[in-house]
């Protein structure tokens, strides 16, 4: 006599599916409340488990509203690199008008010397105002404010020196930009180690022609040191003094911030085509390197070169505009800016158009002085004859020289990074859970068809 196996019904069937997954999780808790034979044992684990269960519940929920709060994890490390790139050196008269050309220039307008207070340097800024020619023709040359360059031990290639116009001290030169004179791309120095004799080492001459003096009170150079893709504007310098030697040791600091939502910072701003905003595309076609302190500036210069048809003189200026010299245009431009920093014009306006770099360098400079030069000095110098001695052969005065010495005080850098945080929860919990459905999901497909 045949004897049929008799299938287990659907409930029963779906019950044994269950038990077996829940018998084979990984949580412990509920495998060893169906395990347990014992009664007070069994209702230790559920009790247990419960309270786990709720803990659980509670931790997933506030890991799930961290995460969507966009908060980042920062990592600050030390890190250590034998062969570092020596960054970019911007360096200046402090005044803006120098040579003999500009005596002459300034000459021509002397009857407005006395209608500004001599205190408020107005009648410096309104002769640069005025000024018909390019900035280059009143102030240093390359020849005369750089007298000796030297780098690692080895003289400078002067071809490599970029010229910069800076709107506050005219003739400016970069050193180590990663340009040449005529704009060609060349390589960034390397730094192999941090000693000041193998840093850079200048000699500048800071005189100012004698019918100038009466100009400013402030005499020596300024010295802006900063990463190549930034523009040297945007950093504010260290000043030099005469008959001194400064020694800049640097420490270099790397950041790197996550963008929105993360933060406030819109990331890719070196890419000129990553926003289509015209404050944006202007900094990128004029070079120099972007940032958001400059686009911010050029908005409010906008507003008044657009309002007064003039611009702001000691401010970057890329809209063609001549420099406010009126009484009239000068308070169009002072009540301009006053509505514009009085009101929500920069945040509404301004910031929409400026996106913030989320990527950036920063050195920290620690300065010693020590005194330079004196007569004995300047008469062996003099005496000096060979072919680099162009300079040295004419009458100096050791009042007009300023020496600077740049270098790493370590090979180490800062580097500080943001990561996003994680929602922490485990994965294969869940999926046990989901395994669970799709048994009972199948056992029921299954069943149907077989109706």
């Amino acid at each position: 006599m045949k004897i049929e196996s008799k299938k287990p019904d659907l409930k029963t069937r779906i019950k044994n599916v269950t038990l077996d997954i829940i018998l084979s999780s990984t949580s412990h808790g509920l495998p060893n409340i169906f395990r347990s034979s014992n009664l007070y044992i069994k209702l230790m684990w559920i009790f247990f488990t419960l309270i786990s269960s709720g803990l659980l519940a509670y931790m997933v929920t506030q890991s799930i509203m961290n995460y969507f709060k966009y908060e980042v994890t920062t990592k600050t490390r030390v890190k250590t690199e034998f062969k570092s790139t020596f960054p970019t050196i911007t360096v200046c008269n402090l005044n803006f008008f120098t040579n003999e050309y500009s005596a002459d220039y300034i000459k021509s307008i002397d009857y407005f010397k006395f209608e500004r207070n001599p205190l408020s340097k107005n009648f410096e800024y309104f002769a640069r105002a005025l000024k018909t020619k390019n900035s280059s023709f009143y102030g240093d040359s390359l020849e005369k404010l750089i007298v000796y360059c030297e780098y690692e031990g080895r003289k400078c290639n002067m071809s490599q020196v970029k010229y910069y116009d800076h709107p506050e001290y005219g003739n400016c030169y970069m050193i180590n930009s990663g340009y040449d004179k005529n704009g060609n791309k060349i390589p960034l120095w390397p730094a192999v180690a941090p000693k000041r004799q193998l840093g850079l080492n200048l000699l500048l001459n800071i005189s100012v022609h004698d019918e100038l003096k009466f100009l400013s009170p402030n005499y020596g150079a300024i010295v802006m040191i900063h990463n190549n893709t930034i523009n040297p504007f945007v950093q504010e310098g260290i000043t030099l003094s005469p008959k001194t030697e400064s020694n800049i040791a640097l420490t270099k600091s790397v950041f790197s911030s996550q963008p929105k939502p993360y933060s406030d910072c819109d990331g890719n701003t070196d890419d000129p085509n990553a926003y289509n905003y015209e404050l944006f595309k202007l900094i990128h076609k004029n070079g120099g390197g972007y940032s958001q302190f400059l686009c911010l500036g050029l908005c409010v210069q906008r507003s008044v070169v657009n309002k007064c048809n003039c611009s702001l003189a000691t401010f970057p200026s890329f809209f063609g505009a001549k420099a406010c010299l009126s009484n009239v245009e000068e308070i169009c431009m002072d009540n301009n800016i006053k509505i514009i920093t009085g009101n929500t014009y920069i945040s509404d306006v301004c910031y929409k158009e400026c996106p913030l770099e989320c990527e950036g360098m920063n050195f920290q400079k620690t300065v010693s002085i020590n005194q330079f030069s004196n007569d004995n000095w300047i008469e062996y110098l003099q005496a000096y004859d060979k072919n680099d001695s162009i300079y040295f052969n004419k009458s100096i005065n050791s009042d007009d020289l300023a020496a600077v010495r740049i270098y790493y005080e370590t090979i180490s850098y800062t580097q500080i990074e943001e990561e996003p945080t994680t929602l922490g929860v485990s994965v294969l919990s869940f999926v046990e859970i989901i395994e669970c459905f799709m048994q009972i999901f199948l056992i029921l497909i299954n069943n149907n068809k077989v109706s």
